[in-house]
């Protein structure tokens, strides 16, 4: 009996799952290290980091070689800031994953990074795409909706969406509530049946 320990099979034979982590740069500061937790879970997962590169594509109309050549000029140079946007996040991954991980860079087609990633995945054959959801705030709000609800809506693969981080606000929020909650429990536990 073989077994096969190709590049997509483990040590016994098993498929190792493919598991894309997608990277567009808006996630919250800690979600590099609870995604790279949560692809530790998977047994000898096969690894991509997915860094997606949201370059504008503004309209271009003119005819002249000059201004061809300075729009390219700007492209590229658009291009180099997304890529040194992104190092940190990446950086900070390899660190942490287990094991050596495949970074891909593609730019955003058309602007639209969600498209970009189910593309990628279908052609990667993914079986899982990781993506983090934003901190709650403005730009999470933005049209046309945060990223992860977007990938989301437009693949048949397994999405794993990490949470975004806790503030301490969001929990203060909460607390002022309990001791109402509190009184209305003593008070309903204090009422007698039949009186």
């Amino acid at each position: 009996m073989s077994f096969d320990t190709g590049p997509d099979h483990g040590p016994s034979g098993a498929r190792c799952p493919r598991i894309l982590v997608a990277i567009h740069g808006y996630e919250p500061a800690e979600w590099s290290a609870e995604a790279c937790r949560l692809v530790s879970l998977w047994n000898a997962p096969n690894v991509r980091l997915l860094a997606v590169l949201d370059v504008p594509a503004p309209a271009f109309t003119s005819l002249t070689a000059s201004a061809r050549r300075a729009y390219q000029a700007a492209r590229v140079a658009w291009s180099e800031q997304e890529i040194i946007r992104l190092r940190p996040v990446v950086d900070a991954m390899v660190k942490l994953l287990p094991d050596p991980a495949e970074i891909v860079r593609v730019a955003a087609a058309q602007g639209d990074p969600a498209r970009t990633i189910v593309e990628h995945a279908v052609d990667w054959a993914a079986d899982v795409i990781v993506v983090g959801a934003p901190a709650p705030g403005p730009r999470s709000r933005l049209w046309p909706g945060p990223l992860h609800e977007r990938v989301l809506r437009s693949t048949t693969r397994a999405v794993l969406v990490t949470a975004p981080p806790v503030t301490g606000s969001r929990r203060l929020a909460r607390l002022p509530a309990l001791p109402r909650l509190a009184r209305l429990r003593s008070r309903l536990l204090a009422v007698e049946p039949g009186t």
